[in-house]
C-alpha cells in the first residue's frame, strides 16, 4: 500500500484512522442524509413503508450524483483536514534555544 501511495502525481496520503471511525465513512454521511430527508420525525408505521421511503430515496441518489459527492466530500473531507492539521501539529519541529549557548 505505501509503494502504491508513494505513485507520483497521485496525491494520495496515508492516514491512520482510529479503530471506531464513523465519522470518515462515507456510508454514514449517506445515511445521516437520509435520516434527514426520510425519516426525520416521521412514523410510517410499517418497516414495508419505512423501506419504500428510503428505496426510493438511495435509487434517486444516482441522479443526485454531484449533491452526493459535494456531500460527502465536504463533511469527510472537512474532519480529515482537521485530522491531518492537528497530526502534522504534533511533528512540527520546533527551534528550541539553548539559553546558555545563546548568551555566549
Amino acid at each position: 500500500m505505501r509503494a502504491y501511495l508513494a505513485t507520483p502525481d497521485l496525491d494520495l496520503r496515508l492516514v491512520a484512522l482510529p479503530a471506531y471511525s464513523p465519522d470518515f465513512n462515507a456510508d454514514e454521511a449517506i445515511w445521516n442524509w437520509a435520516r434527514e430527508e426520510v425519516t426525520a420525525n416521521t412514523c410510517f408505521g410499517t418497516a414495508a413503508k419505512v423501506r419504500e421511503k428510503l428505496d426510493a430515496f438511495f435509487a434517486g441518489l444516482a441522479k443526485r450524483r454531484a449533491e452526493v459527492q459535494r456531500r460527502c466530500r465536504s463533511a469527510l473531507q472537512a474532519q480529515t483536514d482537521a485530522l491531518i492539521a492537528s497530526t502534522n501539529q504534533l511533528f512540527v519541529p520546533t527551534n528550541h534555544v539553548d539559553l546558555t549557548l545563546a548568551l555566549v
